[in-house]
C-alpha cells in the first residue's frame, strides 16, 4: 500500500517499522507515511521571500535625518573612532494605509516596535568598512494613515579614519562613516537627505567631539556604490565627512617641549668637565644615560596618542633623532673618561672641546636633514 507522491524507498520504510510494532496497527501505518510525506514537501518547498519594497516601478525613497550625540575615543593606533548618532527614516508605504477619523499616527515603542518591523517593509542598513559590530536601538515606530512610515532608532557605530599624519602632531583626519542599504540595489531604494544635527555650528560640534581634536567641517552625501566584483548591482549609500585637526597646543606640551627640554638638558651635561670626578660617579654619564631611558619611556606612555602607520611621523623623526643624539653624546663622555683613564689628557680635551661646540648644531642638522628624508 502506497500514497500518491511518496516513493518507494519511502513506502518500504514505513512498511518495515509498522511490521515491527507489536499491534501493526494501521493506523500508525498512515500515520507514519503522511509524516514522511509532510516532510518531504517542506524540504522540497522554497523559502518565501521577504517582503517586497513598496513601489513596484522603481526605487522607493526613504528619507534619512541624523543627530549626532557623540563622537570619542579617535584612536590613532586602531585607526577608529566611536560614533554615537540618532538615525531617522521616512517612507511611503501604500499597503500599510488605513481609514482613521483623526490625523494622527498609531505608534509602536521599544519592543514593541522591533516586533512591528517584522511584519513590514523597511530599508536594513549596515556601517560599511567599522571594526567590528554596530549596535543599534528602535525607540519607536509610527505609521500614518496615508501610508507614510517614520522610524527613529540609536546607533553605535567603529568607523575607520581617513587621513595622512605626515606632520603628526600637526594634521589633520577625515572622520568618515559609510551606511548602505544591506540587500536592497538603488533600483528598489534610494535615499534622500533630510537633516543634520550638528552640521553648520562648529561650536556645537566641538561640544560633542571628544579628544585633543577640533572640527573643521562636517558633510554629507547620497552615491552609488557597486557591490561585489560578480555583481553588477548598485547600492544607495550615503557617506558622512567630519574633517578633524589635531589640538596643535596639545602636540607641543606633550612631544615636541619635553624633547626640547631633554636635548637642552642633555647638551647641558657636555659642559661638566669629566676631570673633577672619578669616571664611576660621573653625573654627566649619568645623566645622559637617564635622559635615553626617559625619552624611551616618554614614548611608550604616548603610545596610545601617536599614531601607528606604515610610514614615519615628524614625532617618530623628533623622538628617534632625540635618541641618537643622546647616544651620540653617551658614547662621546664613556671615550672622553676611557681617554683619561689612560693617561690621555690631551686627545680627551680635544674631544671634549668639539662634542661641546658642534653638539646642538649636529642635533639641527640631523632634524633637518630627516625630516624631508623620512617625511617628504
Amino acid at each position: 500500500m502506497t500514497l500518491s507522491g511518496m516513493d518507494p524507498v519511502e513506502t518500504e520504510f514505513a512498511d518495515r517499522v509498522a511490521i515491527r510494532c507489536a499491534d501493526g496497527s494501521l493506523i500508525f501505518r498512515y500515520g507514519l507515511m503522511i509524516g514522511l510525506l509532510l516532510l518531504s514537501l517542506l524540504v522540497a518547498c522554497p523559502a518565501k521571500a521577504d517582503i517586497t519594497p513598496p513601489n513596484p516601478d522603481g526605487p522607493t525613497i526613504v528619507t534619512v535625518d541624523m543627530w549626532i550625540d557623540d563622537i570619542n575615543d579617535i584612536n590613532l593606533s586602531s585607526g577608529t573612532f566611536d560614533l554615537t548618532a540618532q538615525f531617522g527614516m521616512r517612507w511611503n508605504d501604500p499597503r500599510l494605509a488605513y481609514d482613521s477619523e483623526v490625523d494622527r499616527p498609531r505608534i509602536w515603542m521599544s519592543s514593541r516596535a522591533e516586533q512591528q518591523l517584522k511584519s513590514i517593509w523597511y530599508p536594513v542598513l549596515d556601517v560599511s568598512g567599522e571594526k567590528g559590530l554596530s549596535s543599534a536601538r528602535v525607540y519607536w515606530l509610527a505609521i500614518w494613515p496615508n501610508g507614510d512610515v517614520e522610524i527613529r532608532e540609536k546607533f553605535t557605530a567603529h568607523p575607520r579614519f581617513d587621513g595622512e599624519l605626515h606632520y603628526f602632531p600637526f594634521g589633520s583626519l577625515d572622520l568618515s562613516m559609510a551606511l548602505s542599504s544591506a540587500a536592497m540595489d538603488n533600483k528598489q531604494v534610494w535615499f534622500e537627505l533630510g537633516e543634520l544635527t550638528p552640521k553648520d555650528d562648529l561650536q556645537a560640534v566641538d561640544r560633542i567631539l571628544h579628544g585633543n581634536w577640533y572640527p573643521t567641517e562636517v558633510n554629507w552625501s547620497v552615491s552609488a556604490q557597486p557591490g561585489f566584483a560578480h555583481s553588477k548591482r548598485s547600492f544607495a549609500q550615503i557617506d558622512l565627512n567630519i574633517l578633524v585637526n589635531y589640538d596643535a597646543h596639545d602636540g607641543v606640551q606633550k612631544v615636541l617641549l619635553p624633547l626640547i627640554v631633554i636635548a637642552l638638558v642633555s647638551w647641558g651635561l657636555l659642559w661638566i668637565d669629566l676631570t673633577f670626578q672619578a669616571a664611576y660617579t660621573s653625573p654627566r654619564i649619568g645623566g645622559t644615560t637617564t635622559l635615553i631611558l626617559t625619552t624611551i619611556a616618554l614614548k611608550f606612555v604616548l603610545n596610545r596618542e601617536l599614531p601607528v602607520v606604515h610610514y614615519f611621523t615628524l614625532s617618530d623623526v623628533l623622538f628617534n633623532t632625540t635618541i641618537i643624539m643622546l647616544s651620540v653624546s653617551l658614547l662621546a663622555s664613556c671615550l672622553i673618561v676611557g681617554l683619561l683613564v689612560d693617561g690621555k689628557p690631551e686627545p680627551a680635551k680635544r674631544i671634549n672641546i668639539l662634542v661641546r661646540r658642534y653638539y646642538a648644531v649636529a642635533y639641527v642638522l640631523l632634524l633637518l636633514v630627516s625630516i624631508p628624508l623620512f617625511i617628504g
